[in-house]
């Protein structure tokens, strides 16, 4: 066990665009990472195979795309994210957003890139997310094959 950790003093990573992240516990099962997205700040579309994880908003609002949903998660509220189902995390509002993310297992060596097709209109309400999903028979940890997947938005 070790004492507290506070973000200021956690292993801080960049990521995304002008994004930050600190480590706040990194072991190989579970990891707690405290992150930080500008406005405008996003990550590239992915998934993992076999970690599940859980966005605790701090401040802010998060927009998670998954296939055929655009979800807002506001401060105080948590979402799941299970193994193999692709999303794309951004900060669409004015201000920072600052998010506790939780990993079981942590993600090392299980991050798959997918495809999100930003020229595809966003409201859920009237049109589709287009994403490009692994194959199910040709799954590799070296070489990815994708087939085009498209999920109608609900309705």
């Amino acid at each position: 066990m070790t004492g507290p950790v506070r973000a200021t003093d956690a292993n801080h990573y960049p990521w995304g665009n002008g994004c930050d992240g600190w480590r706040l516990v990194d072991r190989p099962k579970l990891s707690l990472r405290e992150e930080r997205l500008p406005p405008g700040g996003a990550e590239a579309p992915h998934y993992h195979r076999v970690s599940r994880q859980i966005f605790y908003v701090l401040a802010g609002e998060l927009t998670i795309k998954v296939p055929g949903r655009i979800l807002l998660v506001k401060a105080g509220e948590a979402l799941e994210i299970p193994p193999g189902l692709g999303h794309l995390v951004q900060n669409n509002g004015p201000e920072d957003l600052r998010i506790l993310l939780v990993s079981a297992p942590d993600t090392a060596g299980d991050r798959y890139s997918v495809e999100y097709h930003a020229d595809v209109p966003t409201d859920v309400a009237h049109h589709p997310m287009y994403w490009l999903q692994p194959a199910p028979d040709k799954i590799s940890r070296s070489v990815e094959t994708f087939s085009i997947g498209v999920e109608a938005a609900p309705g």
